[in-house]
């Protein structure tokens, strides 16, 4: 019981970190899980229009590997914060290099976590 509450509370908190970075009037981010790993999904409005059926919206999912989640969760809480400052920073710049590289309107990507991102923050005084 207490792994399924600390488990939703990890996502909780990525969820919020990434939703701040991307503060829009109508930012999301929510996740599925499967026994192969899990995403989170973030999306937030870029440019607002008159009607909001024209908003442009950018989105980013963000694939953990199964183990790479449960090992985040395991983390102590410095070195969470300090992931989630590496994740918030390697999402948006991989929003800004997706734009530079397909012009302004395409902000839709793709971020991969990987064990190096975990090893940073855990290894980090």
């Amino acid at each position: 019981m207490l792994e399924s509450i600390d488990t939703e509370q990890r996502l909780t908190e990525l969820e919020h970190a990434l939703a701040r970075r991307f503060a829009s009037p109508s930012t999301a981010a929510t996740h599925v899980a499967d026994s192969g790993g899990l995403a989170i999904n973030v999306s937030w409005i870029s440019a607002s229009s008159d009607m909001s059926i024209l908003d442009a919206r950018c989105a980013l999912a963000i694939e953990f590997g199964s183990h790479v989640f449960a090992r985040y969760a395991a983390l102590n809480t410095a070195a969470r914060l300090r992931f989630q400052a590496q994740l918030c920073d390697a999402a948006s710049a991989t929003v800004h290099q997706q734009r530079t590289v397909h012009g302004a309107g395409q902000c839709n990507a793709s971020l991969t976590v990987d064990q190096r991102m975990l090893d940073a923050a855990a290894q980090a005084v």
